[in-house]
């Protein structure tokens, strides 16, 4: 019987992590996202395509 060795924090996919649908550009929530202070509603821009990646309302 072979132990694993529970992952190292570098081998650990970060979490929170979102994805644009256009150019698969990717990056932490709290990471290069562009917020859009345009509109009422919280919206996060892609930094690369300029896609938006959430829109929702502001709680």
């Amino acid at each position: 019987m072979t132990l694993k060795h529970p992952p190292t924090s570098e081998q650990r996919p970060a979490k929170a992590r979102l994805f644009c649908p256009t150019c698969d550009h990717e990056s932490p929530l709290d990471g290069d996202w562009i917020g859009d202070d345009t509109t009422p509603r919280r919206r996060l821009l892609c930094p690369r395509c300029g896609d938006c990646v959430v829109d929702q309302p502001r709680v």
